[in-house]
């Protein structure tokens, strides 16, 4: 009660321990342990942003005209699932999927490493959410962007077609995306 239900809870993390490769949690007092500790479970973050919105504009230029729509959104956190489960996690069962390159090439391999991912072992089971997967989720993107030209009054398209006016437009969706959390962006739509 009081929460929103917005908010992310996790166990806050202190990072990879350099010597051993293994992650340090905070527990709610402040003190440091290797033992994952669920009532420890805090607010990290929150999924609803501060300011979002939609920017557009058009330019026209005798018959031609262009217009573009911005969508932008700052304030918010996500989860990044992606890093969560390809990197961190890697289940027996998973092996034959596709991977990031980030669970081999970033992960903690000898001590002294400074690394954001734990040493490599094939979990039995998906570790517990902590606050290292939570990042800031501020974007700007480019959703659409259309270009235009018109024929007004030609007397061809009157004579032969029998038309007043021809228009035609090139249109785009979803054309980039400026973000800065690393997630991941997927082969299907809407982020193809």
């Amino acid at each position: 009660d009081g929460y929103s239900p917005k908010d992310i809870w996790a166990v806050r993390s202190y990072g990879i321990d350099p010597a051993s490769g293994e992650e340090i949690f905070i527990t709610k007092n402040g003190d440091l342990t290797y033992t994952y500790n669920p009532d420890d479970m805090v607010v990290v973050g929150n999924e609803r942003p501060t300011l979002m919105g939609v920017a557009s504009t058009t330019f026209r230029y005798k018959n031609f005209s262009a217009s573009a729509s911005f969508r932008y959104s700052f304030g918010s956190s996500i989860y990044n699932n992606a890093l969560f489960q390809k990197v961190e996690n890697i289940t027996k069962s998973a092996l034959d999927k596709n991977q990031d390159k980030r669970a081999l090439y970033d992960r903690w391999k000898e001590p002294g490493d400074i690394s954001m991912f734990k040493s490599i072992s094939i979990v039995e089971s998906i570790a517990p959410m902590t606050s290292r997967f939570v990042q800031k989720n501020n974007y700007l993107s480019v959703e659409s962007v259309s270009l235009s030209y018109e024929l007004l009054n030609n007397p061809w398209l009157k004579k032969n077609l029998g038309i007043h006016s021809l228009k035609t437009t090139f249109y785009m969706k979803d054309i980039l995306r400026f973000e800065t959390s690393k997630t991941e962006r997927g082969i299907e739509y809407p982020f193809a």
